[in-house]
């Protein structure tokens, strides 16, 4: 066997044990639409992606989501958020995650919000159809404030402590109940950001469902005087693919 066929060979084997120890890919899509006319006309556009696939040891898990309010034909809120998350599982239930997130609400202060963490997680309680997942680490976070609406004020560039608790339920066999609670705790004196989100998943058809959810992000130190609290309550069409 010549050096060219030997290398080949390798590839294709490797290849193959790759193959092996990948888990297919999983993923949901959600929609959620709602226009009012007459006394008042308000339009409001709901869109969320997330994708996971798994490559031996590795979870790999992206998320997108967009967010468009529109009161009496004047923008009342406009967001858009991404985020990754990598997991490196070195036991049977701790892993190591780097994570990464940009978050753009254009009625928050800021242009952007970009964060970076990695740490230790673990799966802190593993149930008949429940868990709860734990996370901690270290991390940066950079806030790029808008000038428009808060003229003088700095951009914050902080240090921070990621933490990130997640919870899934499914206490029927047509319909779960997750709640997930993210804080970026700044060790810089800066805002320090949390998120939480409950949610019920209810299946209807096949891969069709209904998502009702509560969302809310607290910011300690808001700039231009906004205010500290966000909550959202939406119901959305999810597709599970």
């Amino acid at each position: 066997m010549n050096k060219t066929t030997l290398a080949i060979t390798l590839v294709v084997v490797s290849a193959s044990a790759l193959a092996e120890d990948a888990t297919a890919p999983v993923g949901n899509a959600e929609l959620g639409f709602s226009n009012t006319t007459g006394n008042s006309e308000v339009t409001t556009v709901k869109g969320k992606v997330e994708y996971k696939h798994w490559l031996s040891k590795f979870e790999n898990r992206y998320l997108l989501e967009a967010l468009y309010v529109e009161d009496d034909q004047q923008v009342s809120k406009e967001r858009y958020y991404a985020e990754a998350q990598s997991n490196y599982r070195f036991g049977e239930h701790a892993y190591l995650f780097g994570f990464a997130s940009n978050d753009i609400d254009k009625f928050s202060g800021y242009h952007y919000v970009a964060t970076a963490a990695a740490g230790v997680g673990r799966r802190l309680y593993q149930g008949n159809k429940i868990h709860l997942d734990g996370e901690i680490g270290p991390g940066y976070s950079y806030k790029r404030v808008d000038p428009v609406q808060a003229p003088g004020e700095p951009n914050e560039s902080s240090i921070i402590a990621r933490a990130n608790l997640d919870f899934w339920w499914a206490f029927s066999d047509n319909a779960e109940f997750r709640q997930k609670l993210a804080s970026d705790v700044s060790l810089s004196g800066n805002a320090t950001i949390t998120k939480a989100e409950s949610s019920v998943t209810a299946s209807l058809v096949g891969s069709l469902a209904m998502k009702f959810a509560f969302s809310v992000k607290h910011t300690t130190k808001p700039v231009d005087a906004k205010e500290s609290l966000d909550t959202e309550t939406s119901m959305t069409l999810l597709y599970k693919f």
